[in-house]
C-alpha cells in the first residue's frame, strides 16, 4: 500500500488543491477546511442541508487553493484571490446568489466525521467494476488520501487497524456515510445522479473512511502505508452531519 494521491480543501465544500506532501496534527491535514462560507443565520455552506450546514448551490465551481501561506478563492474563468480582500465577500455573495461570510474554523466544526479522510483504490475499482457507465473519478468523494491498495481490499478490512506512514499514525475508526453530493456537479465534472444508488447497492451507503491522529507527522504522495495487525471491527460511533 501506498499513498496515491492527497488532497487538501482550503475551504468546505470548494475544490480543493493537489499536494505532494502535507502535514498532519490531531486536528488532521494542516490547513484543510480552514475556512467556510456562512449564510446569513451563520449555517455552513454545503452540499446539504443539516442542522449545522446549508445547502448552498454552485460551490463546487469555487476552487481554493493556498498561497504564500494565505487561502485564496477564485470564481470561475477568474483568478484567485486572497481571503483578506474586501470586495471577495461581496462578489461570492453575487455569485451565489445570497449573501455569505467568509468564516475561520474553531474547533473543528468544519468537520463533517472525522480528522482525516481516506478512500481506497480497489473500492474505486471494485464501484466502477459494478457501475462501468458512471464517472467515477474520484475527485467526487472528496478525500484527504487516496490509497493505492490490493485489488482484494475493502474497506471493512481497515476497521479498527492503524495506519503507519513514516512517522504518522493514524486509526482507522468508521466508514464514511455518503450523501447526494458524491452526484453532484462541479468544475471538470459532470452530474452523476446514480453514484449514490450504485454505493448504496454496493457498499449499504459507505464509501470511504474516517481516521483519527494518533501521532502527527509529514506524508508524501508514493509514501509506504504499514497496517497494524491489531484486529479489525466497526467503531459504535454516531454519525454527525454530513455535508463535505
Amino acid at each position: 500500500m501506498n499513498i496515491q494521491s492527497i488532497w487538501r480543501f482550503p475551504v468546505k465544500s470548494l475544490l480543493g488543491e493537489p499536494l505532494n506532501a502535507a502535514f498532519i496534527d490531531d486536528r488532521g491535514l494542516i490547513g484543510d477546511r480552514a475556512y467556510a462560507l456562512a449564510d446569513a443565520s451563520g449555517k455552513l455552506g454545503s452540499g446539504k442541508s443539516t442542522s449545522h450546514f446549508q445547502r448552498i448551490d454552485n460551490l463546487l465551481f469555487l476552487r481554493a487553493e493556498t498561497q504564500a501561506n494565505e487561502v485564496h478563492i477564485g470564481l470561475p474563468g477568474e483568478k484567485l484571490e486572497p481571503i483578506s480582500s474586501r470586495d471577495l465577500p461581496h462578489r461570492l455573495s453575487d455569485f451565489l446568489g445570497q449573501p455569505v461570510t467568509i468564516v475561520e474554523d474553531q474547533d473543528a466544526t468544519h468537520f463533517d466525521d472525522g480528522a482525516v479522510h481516506i478512500i481506497l483504490s480497489s473500492e474505486v475499482k471494485a464501484l466502477q467494476a459494478r457501475s462501468p457507465h458512471l464517472d467515477l473519478d474520484p475527485r467526487r468523494f472528496r478525500a484527504n488520501l487516496l490509497l493505492n491498495t490490493p485489488d482484494h481490499m475493502s474497506a471493512e478490512d481497515l476497521l479498527g487497524r492503524v495506519l503507519t506512514i513514516g512517522d504518522v499514525r493514524l486509526k482507522i475508526t468508521h466508514p464514511t456515510e455518503r450523501c447526494v453530493m458524491v452526484t453532484a456537479k462541479q468544475d471538470g465534472l459532470s452530474s452523476e445522479p446514480l453514484i449514490l444508488k450504485a454505493i448504496s447497492q454496493g457498499f449499504d451507503v459507505n464509501f470511504g473512511l474516517y481516521a483519527s491522529v494518533l501521532k502527527p507527522g509529514r506524508i508524501e504522495v508514493a509514501q509506504e502505508v504499514e497496517v497494524s495487525a491489531e484486529a479489525g471491527g466497526r467503531q459504535n460511533m454516531k454519525p454527525r452531519d454530513f455535508g463535505f
